[in-house]
């Protein structure tokens, strides 16, 4: 075979298998997206490791969602239990204290913690479930 015809094979046989296995990305607002065929992002939910060491711990825990579908955090009950607000990133959560939205709020990692009037002994739980993760 010529060195010529080899190739415009291998270009062919390049090109050919470049194709395989790319699936159609869905378009956006398709209905249930998240069940559609070329969908592979997950939605991160920050409270998922800290809700389940709380319930290990034996706190009662409720997820809700505070102002602007930030995800929240409420132990027990208020305005006795303590309440968790979730910043996008832990650098939003130090300015959102600093800049005094989040009065008597103690910052760990990108939560941020109002303790209402929570006992010592639920506040030491709260705080060592909302550190697992947290560097610095």
């Amino acid at each position: 075979m010529s060195r010529g015809k080899l190739l415009v094979a291998c270009g062919l046989t390049t090109l050919a298998v470049s194709g395989c296995g790319i699936a159609a990305k869905p378009l956006a607002g398709t209905p249930h997206l998240d069940h559609a065929a070329g969908y592979h992002a997950r939605l991160d939910n920050p409270r998922a490791k800290h809700v389940a060491c709380m319930r290990a711990a034996g706190l009662e825990v409720r997820l809700f969602e505070a102002s602007g579908a930030r995800p929240g955090i409420q132990v027990g009950t208020p305005p006795s239990g303590p309440t968790v607000i979730f910043e996008p990133t832990p650098q939003d959560a130090t300015g959102v204290q600093i800049v005094g939205q989040a009065q008597g709020a103690e910052v760990i990692g990108s939560a941020l913690l109002f303790v209402n009037r929570a006992p010592d002994s639920v506040l030491t739980t709260v705080e060592n479930c909302l550190a697992i993760g947290v560097s610095g």
